[in-house]
């Protein structure tokens, strides 16, 4: 049988029977690859979306074919095994990976041959110079994998090192030191075991060279002088003597046990602060939500008055922590992540018996995506509209409070100036949410760094009533002599202390600990003191915690350190001891956020580009599973290494990932940033999408897709002018600017001919047909383009598009008054929206069909397509849809003449309406309680309602609306006999029905004409 051999540690390369084979195709080299690093079967889907990600899936699959195709012919053999739907490199091939990958990690010598047989496999990086610039994803992941082989390689090498150093191999130590720095040359220990393996064989020279090499090395990356180890193995060996090299090459690959943190410092004061805690708690058991804000300076004991008031909290109260960062501030709902995030956590509410449903687990996979580890079961998030996927998100967080068990709830979080919108939006709903349950929110933040929407929310608070404001004082002198004797201080320093730390106990615990000789009178100068006393290693990592504060693990602050793994943990415990920082369930962050500060501003510019960099690709490997939830960080960081290309990138991937957790103000943010580093017009489309949907600042959007377009335009790139208009289009549907909506389209006509674009054209007809049916164009012509929409949204497979259609021909045949059309029209896009599994669409639908059945006279059918509606909506937690489905379930209640139940359907669509801001349909409810006023005769009652409707709805483009609305008003004054009024409604109405086709409401202007002319003759 043949033999096939696949090489993918350097150069791809291929042979059969020896003799070498050429795959020409990129994606042909990029399939092996994926299929032997993976070694699992990988459905079709899987390479698809890798490898060919904006192809069409027809396109992706026939390419995947054509790939499959090239392979083959290429081999004569079947090297990628196909079965159905999935696919995997045959067993039958060799693959340089397995060997390499599969050799035990021991240095027992039956072993050593087979680790140096292993490292001969490697020639460069895993398929090195393999570029797919069209699959980004695919692109990740290769980079991905290439650091975790080259970790493996130098593992490899770290093993065979120490192995021949046991023996006095120094040849081989040689050997494998050289192989390891031509990998990494910052690794100093492989310098250090060069230097003394060329000492011991007589080499002095050498190892002096190789000596200044480091130093040269250092100083150009690092801008640091080689460790004291290296200095005093130099001297060793400049001295003719060789000492036994104090560090140990660490061999383990997971992460060493560690000494413990020693504990806080005492506490002194704040009797009346945690009095005001105590009441706080009072109010929230017995049922009413309250937030604490506890504020002041740095260092006045914020956080360390939270640690000593809910320390001696009973175990029946739930208690939550979590903080926000001043480097994640810009990432949406980050402070929910960190505090939902953690395994125990994950563990209680993704048991299958957890007291939370699976909808809202399913919402919580966007942020969480552990928790699809545990439940693979769980539905995918639905597909919804912004504002309601925003909503179910919320309410996402909101159910798993209330999935905890304790009586009352407390929720504390610290530095909340740092707080992104989304977590602050969170906050706002969730004490209006729970306001009458028992929740107790605490949370500290600097009033001087606090930003206008964090002074806008607690300024509403105070309005509410909800919030207790507890600002922190500096210390007394008393309390400032308590503090100095629990901390063993020399009470005859206390006055000096206290003058000049001002009474701030963070300054006042650093100025005791530095003893009297060394008090200098700034806090910055304290810290860099105590930076001083720390050995050089140490303050390698301290810089590189500093530029990765405020928290980090251990592999990624080893990462971005360059150094060891003994080397980082013996730094851990020095900083740990010192209490610079401190550890929580694995997680390192600076006892104090000042010290960070103060370290980060004593580096040069050149070392903190450098560590920025290095912080960036740590975080790239750290997160490799989930990257996009940290790419706002990475971009951070290559934006601080001065690397534009990646951090725009990131940045792009960070506003991607903050779309899909309806966080705009946040993607916005991103997508400023991308363009900023890369300034291309693409960008300022995702600007002017997320933008679009940010409140406030739709104006905003529009300018800056008006920018794109100028450039578009000038560059004559059709593709990307028909998009900006369409998205301008687009951007007044929701207004009902049918003009505008109808220009943009029209700019948009003489370049959408000229390329093929189907679903452009689709969007095009479709937006054209909406346009022209919102300001009571011709039905008839409206209708036209509806149906061309509808015919390439069928040959192209555009569900999306031909649900919508069908919809808004469903609206416009009510307004036509042909009920039998609108009824099979909504059932039509029903059957799309079922195939799509688009509820969203399929509660709309069930109310629109309710709506048309009513109109045509079938009562009993219109309440029960209103009653599925209404399950569907409540089975599926919808809130979107409540406020269309309550006001047409009072419709058909007011046809029952049920005035009562009538009233309280259309209170509660209301109110649904006004949490949404949707102005336009809560007046049109408003106009459906004024006729249950007239139905009682309250004839007063229903006139100021339809008055105040009436000024609401001329305000906006929606004639039909409008003509309701007046011919309502003309029946009431008729009703109360005021036959002048009556006419000037009816005579309004009747302008807006001139060339209308709107049977319905032709029919009805009739009626009304005829009952003003009963009221005005004598």
């Amino acid at each position: 049988m043949p033999t096939i051999h696949c090489y993918f540690l350097g150069t791809s390369q291929f042979t059969k029977d020896d003799q070498p084979l050429k795959l020409t195709k990129t994606k042909g080299i990029a399939l092996l690859v994926y299929l032997a690093v993976e070694r699992t079967t990988q459905t079709r889907e899987q390479v698809m979306t890798l490898l060919w990600p904006d192809s069409l899936p027809q396109a992706a699959r026939k390419n995947l074919r054509n790939t499959l195709w090239d392979i083959g012919k290429t081999f004569d053999e079947e090297v990628v095994e196909v079965d159905g739907d999935t696919l995997r490199l045959a067993e039958s091939v060799w693959v340089d990976l397995r060997p390499f990958e599969d050799t035990p990690l021991t240095a027992d010598s039956a072993n050593i041959e087979r680790l140096e047989e292993a490292v001969a496999l490697y020639r460069a990086p895993l398929a090195d110079g393999l570029s797919v610039l069209d699959a980004p994803d695919f692109e990740l992941w290769l980079t991905t994998q290439q650091q975790r082989v080259g970790r493996h390689y130098l593992r490899l090498l770290d093993i065979l090192i120490a192995a021949h150093r046991k023996t006095a191999n120094w040849q081989g130590v040689i050997t494998f030191a050289e192989q390891a720095l031509a990998y990494d040359n910052l690794q100093e220990p492989m310098h250090q075991a060069l230097m003394e393996a060329q000492a011991h064989l007589g080499e002095r020279a050498k190892a002096v060279r190789q000596y200044d090499m480091l130093r040269a090395i250092l100083e150009q990356e690092l801008g640091v002088p080689p460790l004291p180890e290296t200095e005093s193995l130099r001297s060793a060996i400049l001295n003719g003597h060789i000492q036994a090299n104090p560090q140990s090459i660490a061999t383990n690959s997971q992460r060493p046990t560690r000494k413990v943190a020693p504990t806080g410092s005492p506490f002194v004061g704040r009797e009346a602060e945690q009095a005001a805690l105590d009441e706080a708690l009072q109010m929230a058991t017995a049922g009413q939500a309250r937030i604490v804000l506890l504020t002041g300076e740095l260092g006045i004991g914020k956080s360390r008055l939270w640690q000593q008031w809910s320390a001696t909290l009973p175990d029946s109260l739930t208690t939550l922590e979590t903080r926000c960062l001043d480097n994640t501030q810009s990432l949406p709902f980050a402070p929910l992540t960190r505090l939902f995030s953690h395994s125990v956590c994950i563990q209680h509410f993704s048991q299958p018996n957890a007291p939370i449903s699976p909808i809202w687990l399913a919402e919580l996979t966007r942020l969480l995506p552990e928790i699809k580890e545990l439940r693979p079961d769980l539905p995918e998030p639905s597909d919804l509209p912004p504002t309601e996927e925003r909503g179910r998100l919320l309410e996402a967080f909101i159910q798993i409070l209330r999935s905890l068990n304790g009586q009352t709830t407390i929720l504390f979080i610290d530095d909340l100036h740092w707080a992104d919108q989304a977590t602050l939006d969170w906050l706002v709903y969730l004490l209006d949410r729970l306001r009458n349950e028992s929740l107790l929110v605490v949370a500290t933040y600097r009033v001087a760094d606090a930003p206008a929407q964090l002074v806008h929310t607690v300024a509403n608070w105070k309005r509410e009533g909800q919030v207790h404001h507890l600002p922190l004082e500096r210390l007394t002198l008393t309390e400032a002599t308590q503090l100095i004797n629990a901390l063993g201080g020399n009470p005859a320093l206390v006055e000096q202390l206290y003058t000049k730390s001002a009474g701030n106990p963070y300054f006042l615990i650093e100025l005791n600990r530095a003893g009297p000789e060394d008090t200098p009178s700034a806090l910055a100068d304290l810290i860099r003191a105590r930076f001083d006393r720390l050995s050089g290693a140490t303050q390698q990592v301290l810089q590189a915690a500093a530029i990765l504060e405020a928290e980090f693990d251990f592999e990624t602050l080893r990462r971005t350190s360059g150094r060891g793994e003994e080397e980082t943990l013996n730094a851990l415990d020095d900083l740990l001891e010192a209490i610079v920082l401190t550890e929580v369930r694995g997680v390192y962050e600076f006892s104090h956020p000042l010290v960070a500060v103060v370290m980060r501003e004593g580096l040069s510019a050149a070392r903190r580009q450098f560590l920025h960099r290095r912080a960036g690709e740590a975080l790239e490997a750290a997160h490799s599973t989930n990257v996009p939830a940290v790419a706002g960080q990475i971009a951070a960081h290559y934006a601080a290494a001065n690397m534009p290309a990646p951090a725009a990138r990131y940045a792009k991937m960070a506003g991607d990932h903050a779309m899909s957790l309806v966080a705009f103000t946040e993607a916005a943010m991103f997508y400023r940033q991308a363009y900023s580093l890369d300034p291309a017009p693409t960008r300022q489309m995702d600007l002017a999408e997320a933008l679009s949907l940010t409140p406030g600042a739709l104006d905003e959007a529009r300018d800056t897709l008006q920018q794109a377009l100028n450039v578009f335009e000038a560059e004559n790139d059709k593709p990307n002018i028909v998009k900006a208009c369409l998205m301008q289009a687009f951007s007044y549907l929701p207004s009902g600017e049918g003009d505008k909506i109808i220009a943009w389209v029209e700019r948009a006509l003489p370049h959408l001919e000229s390329i093929a674009d189907p679903a452009a054209e689709a969007r095009a007809h479709f937006f054209l047909g909406a346009g022209g049916f919102r300001i009571g164009r011709s039905m008839s012509e409206a209708e036209a383009q509806f149906a061309e929409a509808l015919r390439l949204a069928v040959e192209h497979d555009l569900s999306e598009t031909a649900m919508n259609s069908w919809f808004e021909l469903g609206n416009l045949n009510l307004q036509r008054g042909d009920f039998a059309k609108a009824r099979e029209a909504f059932q039509q896009s029903l059957v799309l929206a079922q195939t799509k599994q688009n509820i969203y669409q399929e509660a709309i639908c069930h109310n629109n069909l309710a709506y048309a059945t009513l109109l045509a006279g079938d009562i009993e059918q219109a309440r029960a397509h209103i009653e599925k509606g209404l399950d569907f909506a409540e089975t599926h937690s919808l809130m979107l849809p409540r406020q269309y489905l309550y006001s047409t379930r009072g419709e058909i209640a007011l046809a029952e003449e049920k005035l009562d139940e009538a009233e309280q359907w259309f209170l509660q669509a209301i109110t649904e309406a006004e949490k949404f801001d949707n102005m336009v349909h809560a007046a049109n409810v408003r106009a459906n309680l004024a006729l249950v006023a007239r139905a009682r005769g309250e004839l007063d009652e229903a006139l100021t309602l339809l008055d105040d409707v009436h000024h609401v709805v001329a305000g906006v483009t929606n004639p039909h609306l409008q003509t309701q609305v007046d011919l309502w008003l003309a029946e009431l004054y008729a009703q109360r006999g005021e036959p002048d009024a009556a006419v000037q409604a009816l005579t309004r109405a009747e302008e807006h029905l001139t060339s209308s086709p709107r049977r319905g409401l032709q029919a009805w202007a009739k009626r009304v004409r005829r009952l003003v002319q009963q009221t005005t003759t004598p």
